[in-house]
């Protein structure tokens, strides 16, 4: 009789305002995507502050297919690819769409002009973080990708901000890093002992007041207090913009 009693009583939800439905293309990679279905899940009952759960839509791609775009630095067909994915997600009724990863962002820009559905950017929110912080210098760290490529280049440039890379060497050390293990999920004590180091003397050398954590998995190895310096989790800030668009009127 109890069950019963506390069944019926968990089924009795408070009807709120309509909130806007959100997909996400995921699976780039996998263990970050888990983060930002908790988090949004969990932030948006706490912002709320009702019993409701948001209904998510998420499309986890094949990261290894969209890579392979990316490795090939096929910008067409990882805009095709992506833009593909993204209209299942406005199919089915998504009101925004957000992409858990930065690597695909290199084609961000396409994305929006095509989409018919409006997109909330991970590169695009950092870097209005960056600026209410008055960041002036930031290190990009991330993938290869991410790294080399200039899409970040080019949307801090746009706030005034100094984008500053690590270097060939040192590129190759952070994204090997992230890949294999950090991506699955696994990290490992030794190769955040090396990433905090590495990071460390860079910020040290170039006189830099921020770090731009430009991995979505990186967040899960390296924290705010690894620093002395304002630490750009990308993925923390993408999602509280996408928390934002969930509950707007």
């Amino acid at each position: 009789m109890q069950t019963d009693t506390l069944f019926v009583s968990t089924c009795n939800y408070k009807k709120t305002n309509k909130m806007k439905k959100i997909g996400i293309i995921g699976g780039v990679g996998p263990a970050s995507t888990v983060v930002y279905y908790n988090d949004l899940i969990q932030g948006y009952r706490k912002l709320t502050g009702d019993e409701n759960y948001p209904q998510l839509f998420i499309n986890s791609i094949n990261m290894t297919e969209m890579l392979n775009y990316v490795g090939n630095n096929d910008r067409d067909g990882l805009t095709d690819f992506l833009l593909s994915e993204i209209e299942k997600l406005s199919v089915i009724g998504a009101d925004y769409i957000a992409i858990a990863s930065n690597t695909p962002h290199l084609v961000i820009d396409n994305l929006i002009e095509k989409s018919t559905v409006p997109m909330i950017s991970i590169v695009e929110e950092t870097c209005k973080y960056a600026k209410s912080k008055a960041l002036k210098k930031v290190l990009l760290t991330g993938t290869l990708f991410t790294m080399k490529q200039n899409f970040y280049k080019k949307a801090l440039e746009k706030y005034n901000i100094e984008c500053i890379l690590p270097d060939e060497n040192e590129m190759n050390i952070i994204h090997n890093i992230i890949f294999p293990d950090l991506e699955n999920g696994i990290v490992i004590e030794e190769d955040k002992v090396v990433l905090k180091a590495l990071c460390n003397k860079i910020i040290s050398e170039k006189h830099i007041d921020g770090i731009v954590l430009g991995c979505t998995e990186l967040p899960l190895m390296l924290k705010d207090n690894d620093f002395s310096i304002c630490v750009l989790d990308t993925m923390a800030i993408h999602i509280k913009s996408i928390l934002g668009k969930m509950i707007e009127k």
